[in-house]
Protein backbone atom coordinates (compact mmCIF):
# COMPACT_ATOMS: atom_id res chain seq x y z
CA UNK A 1 0.00 0.00 0.00
CA UNK A 2 1.53 3.26 -0.93
CA UNK A 3 1.44 6.21 1.64
CA UNK A 4 -1.68 7.71 -0.56
CA UNK A 5 -3.80 4.58 0.34
CA UNK A 6 -2.49 4.09 3.64
CA UNK A 7 -3.21 8.02 4.58
CA UNK A 8 -6.74 7.96 2.67
CA UNK A 9 -7.65 4.63 4.77
CA UNK A 10 -6.87 5.82 7.94
CA UNK A 11 -8.83 8.95 7.49
CA UNK A 12 -11.86 7.24 6.10
CA UNK A 13 -11.82 5.09 9.23
CA UNK A 14 -11.77 7.41 11.63
CA UNK A 15 -13.55 10.24 9.56
CA UNK A 16 -17.14 9.28 11.47
CA UNK A 17 -15.71 10.10 14.93
CA UNK A 18 -13.25 12.80 13.68
CA UNK A 19 -15.50 15.91 14.97
CA UNK A 20 -15.85 14.21 18.80
CA UNK A 21 -17.50 16.91 20.96
CA UNK A 22 -15.06 18.54 23.04
CA UNK A 23 -16.87 17.65 26.13
CA UNK A 24 -15.99 14.01 25.37
CA UNK A 25 -11.93 15.20 25.84
CA UNK A 26 -9.44 16.04 29.35
CA UNK A 27 -10.12 19.78 29.67
CA UNK A 28 -6.22 20.23 29.11
CA UNK A 29 -6.85 18.10 25.49
CA UNK A 30 -9.98 20.61 24.91
CA UNK A 31 -7.89 23.74 25.75
CA UNK A 32 -5.20 22.73 23.32
CA UNK A 33 -7.68 22.68 20.44
CA UNK A 34 -9.53 25.44 21.55
CA UNK A 35 -5.86 27.77 21.37
CA UNK A 36 -5.30 25.82 17.80
CA UNK A 37 -8.47 26.36 16.58
CA UNK A 38 -8.59 29.81 17.45
CA UNK A 39 -5.20 30.80 16.91
CA UNK A 40 -5.39 29.32 13.13
CA UNK A 41 -8.72 31.25 12.34
CA UNK A 42 -8.22 34.61 13.69
CA UNK A 43 -5.15 34.96 11.66
CA UNK A 44 -7.02 33.84 8.42
CA UNK A 45 -10.30 36.16 9.49
CA UNK A 46 -8.08 39.08 9.69
CA UNK A 47 -7.12 38.64 6.08
CA UNK A 48 -10.71 38.07 4.79
CA UNK A 49 -11.47 41.09 2.61
CA UNK A 50 -15.18 42.81 3.70
CA UNK A 51 -17.47 42.85 1.13
CA UNK A 52 -16.07 40.64 -1.32
CA UNK A 53 -16.69 36.42 -1.88
CA UNK A 54 -13.62 35.14 -2.65
CA UNK A 55 -13.06 31.61 -4.14
CA UNK A 56 -11.01 29.40 -0.96
CA UNK A 57 -9.21 26.24 -1.57
CA UNK A 58 -9.56 24.24 1.63
CA UNK A 59 -7.06 21.80 0.63
CA UNK A 60 -6.95 18.74 3.12
CA UNK A 61 -9.76 19.93 4.12
CA UNK A 62 -11.15 16.98 6.08
CA UNK A 63 -14.34 16.93 7.80
CA UNK A 64 -14.60 20.77 6.60
CA UNK A 65 -14.32 22.11 9.96
CA UNK A 66 -12.73 25.61 8.51
CA UNK A 67 -14.36 25.43 5.16
CA UNK A 68 -17.39 26.07 6.64
CA UNK A 69 -16.49 28.88 8.67
CA UNK A 70 -15.05 30.37 5.27
CA UNK A 71 -18.16 29.48 3.82
CA UNK A 72 -20.69 31.29 6.56
CA UNK A 73 -18.69 34.43 5.77
CA UNK A 74 -20.38 33.77 2.51
CA UNK A 75 -17.32 32.85 0.06
CA UNK A 76 -17.34 29.60 -1.98
CA UNK A 77 -15.56 27.22 -0.59
CA UNK A 78 -13.79 23.64 -2.62
CA UNK A 79 -12.90 21.45 0.01
CA UNK A 80 -10.34 18.46 -1.15
CA UNK A 81 -9.15 16.09 0.19
CA UNK A 82 -8.23 12.21 0.10
CA UNK A 83 -10.31 11.05 1.89
CA UNK A 84 -14.38 10.36 0.70
CA UNK A 85 -15.12 9.39 4.02
CA UNK A 86 -13.92 12.86 5.05
CA UNK A 87 -15.58 14.98 2.40
CA UNK A 88 -18.80 12.87 3.22
CA UNK A 89 -18.71 14.49 7.04
CA UNK A 90 -17.86 17.91 5.45
CA UNK A 91 -20.77 17.50 2.94
CA UNK A 92 -22.64 17.40 5.69
CA UNK A 93 -21.49 19.91 7.73
CA UNK A 94 -22.44 21.90 4.74
CA UNK A 95 -25.68 20.78 4.60
CA UNK A 96 -26.63 21.27 8.34
CA UNK A 97 -25.46 24.88 8.32
CA UNK A 98 -27.15 25.44 4.94
CA UNK A 99 -23.90 25.61 3.35
CA UNK A 100 -24.04 23.59 0.66
CA UNK A 101 -24.42 26.11 -2.27
CA UNK A 102 -20.96 27.41 -1.38
CA UNK A 103 -19.57 24.34 -0.95
CA UNK A 104 -17.52 21.78 -3.79
CA UNK A 105 -16.46 18.34 -2.77
CA UNK A 106 -13.77 16.40 -4.43
CA UNK A 107 -11.24 14.07 -3.97
CA UNK A 108 -7.67 14.74 -4.69
CA UNK A 109 -4.08 14.73 -3.47
CA UNK A 110 -2.05 17.89 -2.89
CA UNK A 111 1.09 16.60 -4.82
CA UNK A 112 -1.60 16.79 -7.91
CA UNK A 113 -3.97 19.52 -7.35
CA UNK A 114 -7.39 19.45 -10.64
CA UNK A 115 -7.09 23.11 -10.87
CA UNK A 116 -6.38 25.90 -13.28
CA UNK A 117 -3.27 28.15 -12.24
CA UNK A 118 -4.19 31.02 -10.25
CA UNK A 119 -7.79 29.59 -9.81
CA UNK A 120 -8.33 30.86 -6.09
CA UNK A 121 -8.29 34.04 -4.12
CA UNK A 122 -7.05 32.39 -1.16
CA UNK A 123 -5.24 28.90 -0.25
CA UNK A 124 -6.15 27.29 3.00
CA UNK A 125 -4.07 24.19 3.51
CA UNK A 126 -4.46 23.37 7.56
CA UNK A 127 -3.17 20.40 9.54
CA UNK A 128 -1.14 17.63 8.35
CA UNK A 129 -1.30 17.21 4.41
CA UNK A 130 1.89 19.29 3.34
CA UNK A 131 3.86 17.16 6.17
CA UNK A 132 2.52 14.27 5.42
CA UNK A 133 3.93 14.57 1.96
CA UNK A 134 7.56 13.86 3.48
CA UNK A 135 10.28 13.99 1.18
CA UNK A 136 7.51 15.65 -1.40
CA UNK A 137 6.35 18.25 0.78
CA UNK A 138 8.10 21.14 -1.82
CA UNK A 139 6.18 19.86 -4.44
CA UNK A 140 3.27 20.26 -2.60
CA UNK A 141 4.34 23.68 -1.14
CA UNK A 142 5.01 24.41 -4.97
CA UNK A 143 1.16 23.18 -6.48
CA UNK A 144 -0.30 25.29 -3.58
CA UNK A 145 1.02 28.16 -4.71
CA UNK A 146 0.31 27.74 -8.00
CA UNK A 147 -3.54 27.40 -7.92
CA UNK A 148 -3.39 30.73 -5.72
CA UNK A 149 -4.02 34.34 -7.67
CA UNK A 150 -1.12 36.60 -8.14
CA UNK A 151 -1.51 38.32 -4.30
CA UNK A 152 -3.63 35.42 -2.98
CA UNK A 153 -2.88 34.07 0.58
CA UNK A 154 -1.42 31.00 0.86
CA UNK A 155 -1.83 29.59 4.54
CA UNK A 156 0.15 26.22 5.65
CA UNK A 157 -0.64 24.37 8.31
CA UNK A 158 2.07 22.03 9.31
CA UNK A 159 4.09 19.99 11.87
CA UNK A 160 6.73 21.86 13.95
CA UNK A 161 10.23 19.37 14.31
CA UNK A 162 11.18 21.03 17.67
CA UNK A 163 7.98 19.53 18.97
CA UNK A 164 8.38 16.35 17.45
CA UNK A 165 11.38 16.48 18.94
CA UNK A 166 10.82 17.44 22.85
CA UNK A 167 7.55 14.70 22.33
CA UNK A 168 9.92 11.69 21.43
CA UNK A 169 12.26 12.76 24.18
CA UNK A 170 9.67 13.35 27.24
CA UNK A 171 8.35 9.80 25.89
CA UNK A 172 12.08 8.34 26.71
CA UNK A 173 12.15 7.59 22.83
CA UNK A 174 15.57 8.80 22.68
CA UNK A 175 17.21 7.27 19.53
CA UNK A 176 13.60 8.57 18.02
CA UNK A 177 14.50 12.02 19.01
CA UNK A 178 17.79 12.30 17.20
CA UNK A 179 15.95 10.92 14.33
CA UNK A 180 13.63 13.29 14.26
CA UNK A 181 15.93 16.30 15.04
CA UNK A 182 18.62 15.16 12.31
CA UNK A 183 16.09 14.36 9.68
CA UNK A 184 12.67 15.90 10.17
CA UNK A 185 11.46 12.09 9.75
CA UNK A 186 8.41 11.54 12.65
CA UNK A 187 5.59 9.63 13.35
CA UNK A 188 1.76 11.27 13.46
CA UNK A 189 -0.24 9.86 16.39
CA UNK A 190 -2.46 7.96 13.24
CA UNK A 191 1.11 6.31 12.73
CA UNK A 192 1.54 8.02 9.50
CA UNK A 193 5.11 9.09 8.25
CA UNK A 194 5.02 12.80 8.58
CA UNK A 195 7.84 15.86 7.97
CA UNK A 196 8.62 17.60 11.10
CA UNK A 197 9.78 21.53 9.54
CA UNK A 198 12.30 23.91 11.08
CA UNK A 199 11.45 27.18 9.78
CA UNK A 200 14.36 27.69 7.60
CA UNK A 201 12.88 25.04 5.41
CA UNK A 202 9.42 26.39 5.23
CA UNK A 203 11.23 29.76 4.30
CA UNK A 204 13.29 28.28 1.51
CA UNK A 205 9.99 25.89 -0.05
CA UNK A 206 7.60 28.54 -0.19
CA UNK A 207 10.38 30.94 -1.52
CA UNK A 208 11.06 28.39 -4.66
CA UNK A 209 7.02 28.06 -4.66
CA UNK A 210 6.72 31.83 -5.82
CA UNK A 211 5.56 32.97 -2.88
CA UNK A 212 6.52 35.37 0.05
CA UNK A 213 6.55 34.97 3.41
CA UNK A 214 4.51 37.04 6.12
CA UNK A 215 4.59 35.57 8.79
CA UNK A 216 5.29 32.56 10.61
CA UNK A 217 3.94 31.49 14.12
CA UNK A 218 3.46 28.89 16.59
CA UNK A 219 -0.02 27.66 17.69
CA UNK A 220 -0.26 26.94 20.50
CA UNK A 221 2.87 28.31 22.33
CA UNK A 222 4.98 26.43 25.24
CA UNK A 223 1.35 24.89 25.47
CA UNK A 224 2.50 23.02 29.09
CA UNK A 225 5.20 25.73 30.26
CA UNK A 226 2.18 28.38 30.18
CA UNK A 227 -0.18 25.98 31.53
CA UNK A 228 2.13 25.28 34.36
CA UNK A 229 3.37 29.09 35.47
CA UNK A 230 -0.43 29.85 35.43
CA UNK A 231 -1.59 26.82 37.63
CA UNK A 232 1.44 27.87 40.16
CA UNK A 233 0.51 31.24 40.26
CA UNK A 234 -3.27 31.18 40.40
CA UNK A 235 -3.38 28.80 43.01
CA UNK A 236 -5.35 25.44 43.37
CA UNK A 237 -8.55 26.76 42.89
CA UNK A 238 -7.28 27.93 38.74
CA UNK A 239 -10.01 27.22 36.63
CA UNK A 240 -8.08 26.75 33.20
CA UNK A 241 -11.34 26.29 30.78
CA UNK A 242 -13.05 28.94 32.30
CA UNK A 243 -9.73 31.16 31.72
CA UNK A 244 -9.88 29.95 28.51
CA UNK A 245 -10.11 33.53 26.86
CA UNK A 246 -7.95 34.83 28.84
CA UNK A 247 -5.51 32.69 27.90
CA UNK A 248 -6.28 33.02 24.69
CA UNK A 249 -5.45 36.67 24.63
CA UNK A 250 -2.17 35.37 26.04
CA UNK A 251 -1.27 32.88 23.10
CA UNK A 252 -2.18 35.80 20.66
CA UNK A 253 0.68 37.87 22.04
CA UNK A 254 3.16 35.79 22.37
CA UNK A 255 2.31 33.19 19.24
CA UNK A 256 3.74 36.69 16.93
CA UNK A 257 6.83 37.50 18.98
CA UNK A 258 9.23 35.56 17.36
CA UNK A 259 8.75 32.05 19.46
CA UNK A 260 7.29 29.60 16.70
CA UNK A 261 9.56 27.27 17.25
CA UNK A 262 7.97 26.75 20.59
CA UNK A 263 5.05 25.89 19.29
CA UNK A 264 2.67 22.54 18.86
CA UNK A 265 2.52 23.11 15.18
CA UNK A 266 3.81 26.29 13.02
CA UNK A 267 1.15 28.19 10.04
CA UNK A 268 2.39 30.14 7.28
CA UNK A 269 0.74 33.32 5.79
CA UNK A 270 1.95 33.83 2.72
CA UNK A 271 1.34 35.60 -0.57
CA UNK A 272 1.82 34.15 -4.09
CA UNK A 273 3.95 36.75 -6.17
Amino acid sequence: MDSTERIRETYDKVAPTYDRDENELAIGRRLYWFLYESLTWNAVAAVLPEGRSLRILDAGGGSGKYGALFAERGHHVTVLDLSPGMLEQARARFDQRGLLTRGTFEVGSILSLPFADGAFDLVFCEGDPVSYCTSRYREAIAELCRVAARGAYVVLGVDNRQSYFQGALNAGNKAEAMEILLTGRATCPYGLPTHAFTIPELEEAVDAAGADVIEIFGKPMLFREVMEALTATRGPDFDPWEARQEILTLQERIAHEGYASAGGHLQVMARRR
